[in-house]
């Protein structure tokens, strides 16, 4: 049986190494690659065909959905595995609608991932237990923005990272606090941070 080639697309280094620590237990993957942006991930990509990436949202320089539609338009047999904080069902469906393989939260043991990526190369998929039952009534761009709220940014920050002016953040913002009756984005957050625990 040929090797299966994995890539990580992830900017943390401790998930890396977890990632990594794993995958050195099936003699069955290679570790094509570990890339901190998705610039050079394309980069690599290129060149050298990967089976399997493993991929999160959040990334420096671009969305990971972004790069997940990218994937599957110019690299189609490549599988991708969503590795993410995020347990929202907006994040999950949009992921599944840009055609990811797999949806694997963060605080799944991570000796699962051998078993995902077994899984999703036999042509099957994968969605974590874990993702939220509730559906919240706001687009994934919303999302993006609400979930750098709860990292700490602040308005100009989230506005800076997501490449968008401060007037539409606060457009944004301003809907969100509308359909959860909020005076504020602490509130927001409040409110938001108990719905995804249902």
């Amino acid at each position: 049986m040929e090797s299966v080639k994995i890539a990580i697309l992830e900017d943390h280094s401790v998930v890396t190494e977890g990632i990594i620590s794993i995958l050195k237990s099936n003699p069955f993957f290679s570790l094509a690659g570990e890339f901190r942006t998705a610039a050079d991930l394309f980069e690599f990509i290129a060149t050298n065909p990967i089976d399997v990436l493993i991929l999160d949202i959040d990334l420096p320089d671009r969305n990971g959905i972004d790069v997940l539609r990218e994937i599957k338009e110019k690299h189609q047999p490549t599988k991708v595995i969503i590795f993410s904080l995020h347990g929202s069902r907006v994040y999950v469906e949009d992921a599944l609608k840009s055609k990811a393989d797999g949806y694997m939260l963060k605080s799944d043991p991570i000796a699962k991932l051998p078993e995902v990526i077994q899984l999703v190369m036999k042509g099957g998929s994968f969605v974590s237990d874990g993702v939220s039952k509730v559906q919240l009534p706001f687009s994934p761009f919303q999302m993006e923005i609400l979930n750098l709220l709860v990292q700490g940014l602040s308005q100009n920050e989230v506005a800076d990272r997501i490449q968008k002016s401060r007037k539409t953040v606060e457009y944004h913002l301003n809907q969100m606090r509308t359909k959860f009756s909020c005076k504020n984005n602490n509130e927001l957050i409040s409110k938001y941070e108990k719905e995804i625990q249902k």
